[in-house]
């Protein structure tokens, strides 16, 4: 791991909700940054019973496949219904996460993921062949959720049933976020998903702040909102996040390195296609 630099006086903000930061935050310390976490939103379990229903139907092999985008949405699926805390995954269901976090969200539910996406939901959509006949998707997932892997499944031919399991609801910012985000007071500031983007932009973020993302969607809510991202994340995990922070402060050190492609937001290059997940 390369040396913070000196860039990093000021501190990296982490937005991502309560229980979502502590791990990214701990890495950011660990390569000699100040990391502070501040949670724009918190996360709400959906009513159960919807939920449960689907989860009842998963048991019953009404599915083909379980597709998770998120670790909330592995957690919200083990913990609903008279046999939480892990539901019955009859064998021939594939179960596929996207992200390696997502999968040992599902492992803690005795759900191993089959195989395992790198980097997007769409690149979960690119890698998944055109649906057999009687290909029947569960899908989980945020009442923000992108709608990449739903609607991009049902255009490959598969049936797409949509359960929300959790909602994020936003927060107010303390006095020293909501000051200091547009006064400079943050080196970089980390967005997780395109409504924490939204809140950070209502906030303002200082032009000196290199705003890291952790995906496409996100990095499409902060051009929305008028922000350019620094770096996105390669991949959906708090290792790719760190990469990403580093670099973009580096590159905010080396003013020569701005108009060179290698700095703008596109992330580095990573598998993309599903892999088949290894016991561990």
């Amino acid at each position: 791991m390369p040396p913070a630099s000196a860039h990093t006086a000021r501190p990296v903000l982490v937005t991502r909700p309560a229980g979502r930061g502590e791990h990214l935050v701990q890495l950011l310390e660990e390569a000699g940054l100040v990391a502070e976490h501040v949670p724009l939103t918190r996360l709400v379990p959906s009513g159960g019973r919807e939920l449960e229903d689907a989860r009842a139907e998963l048991a019953a092999g009404a599915f083909t496949h379980l597709v998770l985008t998120s670790r909330t949405a592995a957690e919200r699926l083990g913990a609903v219904g008279p046999d939480a805390p892990g539901p019955h995954v009859p064998a021939g269901t594939e179960v596929i996460a996207v992200g390696e976090g997502t999968a040992a969200a599902l492992a803690r539910i005795g759900v191993p993921a089959t195989q395992v996406a790198e980097g997007s939901g769409a690149a979960l959509v690119a890698a998944m062949p055109p649906a057999p006949v009687g290909a029947r998707v569960l899908f989980p997932a945020s009442a923000a959720a992108s709608r990449t892997v739903p609607e991009g499944l049902r255009a490959r031919g598969y049936e797409v049933k949509e359960v929300e399991a959790y909602r994020p609801a936003p927060l107010e910012a303390p006095p020293e976020v909501s000051a200091g985000l547009p006064s400079g007071r943050y080196a970089a500031l980390v967005l997780t998903s395109p409504m924490i983007a939204r809140r950070a932009a209502e906030l303002g973020v200082h032009p000196s702040t290199a705003i890291v993302t952790i995906g496409e969607p996100t990095s499409a809510a902060v051009h929305a909102a008028g922000l350019t991202p620094a770096r996105q994340a390669a991949e959906p995990s708090d290792e790719a996040l760190l990469a990403a922070v580093l670099a973009a402060l580096d590159a905010a050190d080396a003013p020569s390195l701005l108009g060179d492609p290698s700095s703008s937001a596109a992330p580095s290059p990573s598998p993309s296609a599903l892999r088949p997940k290894e016991s561990r």
